[in-house]
């Protein structure tokens, strides 16, 4: 796990650590290749808190026998979502799912640029076009 030794990352954790904390979200960074989120795996989750029942959120993302430079992406679409929710974006509560996550992945994609994270563009265009398609996928059933 060099990654989790570079500046530029540690500063990104600390971040996403330190916001999530301010807000009632717990910050998880999972040792599974996958997550549970309602019954189903995936790569990661925001869920915003629930305050007036006492209910923590949690921003979750998989590491385990993930490359550091996919699940750094995961985190920051994952955060693109928390940000969207702690500044009553929207978007966050759009019925349109396609629409919600299109913007959430250019949203991450900005946000890996911001924090110049060390994710190679390459990277970066492969996982957004694979989530797309993905995506695209889900909703055409």
């Amino acid at each position: 796990m060099a990654y989790l030794k570079n500046p530029r990352v540690q500063h990104f954790l600390k971040t996403v650590r330190s916001q999530c904390k301010k807000c009632n979200v717990r910050f998880t960074l999972s040792p599974g290749y996958e997550v549970n989120a309602d019954g189903e795996r995936c790569q990661g989750y925001f869920i915003e808190p629930w305050h007036s029942r006492g209910h923590y959120g949690e921003l979750r993302v998989a590491v385990g026998g993930r490359r550091a430079s996919d699940w750094l992406y995961t985190l920051a679409h994952e955060y693109a979502h928390f940000l969207q929710w702690m500044r009553d974006d929207p978007i966050f509560k759009e019925k349109d799912y396609v629409a919600l996550e299109t913007q959430t992945e250019a949203e991450a994609l900005e946000l890996c640029r911001t924090f110049k994270l060390p994710i190679p563009r390459r990277v970066l265009l492969r996982e957004h076009r694979k989530y797309m398609k993905k995506l695209s996928r889900e909703c055409a059933t």
